[in-house]
């Protein structure tokens, strides 16, 4: 796994307008904890990690689609465990063909309405 660390002087708004955006194949890992000074974005497709707190980035790119899973699954029973988990958006349709190409499990990781029949 290749991971970067930077900061930058701004608000996460960048990175949901921007750099992190549905176009660009990133779903929003959405938690409790989010506001302009925080956010994570997953990419199913790159297997790309984005993690901005307070100014701190870090982007994680996984190696594999087994790597990817592995912390897909480490993030978010960290913040299920920490109790602000509210679930992955997937935001569109290509994110969500995505999603289901690695086989997860719908119901542990996405939003309630994404589950519902």
């Amino acid at each position: 796994m290749e991971i970067q660390k930077s900061f930058a002087n701004c608000d996460r708004y960048i990175f949901d307008f921007k750099y992190c955006n549905s176009r660009k194949g990133f779903a929003q890992l959405e938690t409790t904890e989010d506001a302009h000074y925080f956010g994570n974005w997953v990419n199913f497709k790159s297997f790309e990690f984005v993690s901005y707190v307070e100014g701190d980035i870090i982007i994680k790119k996984c190696d594999d689609k087994e790597e990817f899973k592995k912390e897909l699954f480490k993030s978010v029973t960290w913040f299920k465990d920490n109790n602000s988990f509210k679930g992955i958006d997937l935001l569109n349709d290509e994110i969500e063909k995505d999603f289901n190409k690695l086989n997860l499990d719908r119901s542990f990781y996405l939003h309630k309405s994404y589950c519902e029949v």
